[in-house]
């Protein structure tokens, strides 16, 4: 009987997912996210933090407990640090889904199509223009929102990356505009119901 549980136990502690956040927008999405996930479950963590503070966090979660996958969650903005948290979590092991400029680049691939240089900025009108709602950070369920148009945003993101990787620049800082987000989506949408 507590060999059954054990093994239970076991398989659940090696269905878990962990991101970690560099805001409180990636956080609510990715929370949000969890709704329409069997058989895995992901534990969010935000830490507001430069991308290497947020990769050193993700660190130092691995250590205490066991994760299948684990994902950091940040934006260029203004950071320095970007491409060498970047290296930092490829050589430990992590996923980076970055966004340059702005998380909120991930929204826009739902609607459109982008590849160049768009200032962060820029971000909220044209987001309030394609939701029909005055855009705000953390006041709006961007995940149900959004939802509809997930593979849209995929193809977006998926495509702007690759000519990104493609180019002579191969530093992610300098991928204006360009986000990863897919990618952790892609690997979530594996485990809906």
């Amino acid at each position: 009987m507590s060999r059954n549980r054990s093994s239970k136990k076991k398989r659940k502690l090696q269905n878990k997912i962990l991101i970690v956040c560099g805001g409180t927008t990636e956080e609510n999405y990715f929370e949000n996210f969890k709704k329409g996930l069997a058989d895995v479950s992901i534990v969010v963590e935000n830490n507001p933090k430069s991308p290497r503070r947020i990769v050193e966090s993700a660190i130092k979660s691995m250590q205490n407990t066991h994760y299948i996958h684990v994902w950091c969650v940040f934006d260029k903005d203004d950071f320095v640090d970007f491409d060498g948290a970047i290296k930092q979590a490829n050589k430990n092991g992590i996923n980076v889904a970055f966004s340059n400029q702005a998380f909120e680049l991930w929204f826009l691939c739902h609607y459109m199509y982008i590849d160049g240089k768009m200032n962060r900025n820029a971000y909220y009108s044209q987001l309030s223009r394609y939701m029909k709602v005055r855009y705000h950070k953390t006041k709006i369920n961007h995940y149900d929102l959004l939802n509809d148009n997930i593979h849209v945003a995929i193809n977006n993101a998926k495509i702007a990356h690759q000519k990104h990787m493609l180019s002579d620049d191969k530093d992610p800082s300098k991928w204006e505009s360009c986000t990863t987000v897919y990618q952790l989506v892609e690997q979530l949408l594996e485990w809906r119901n």
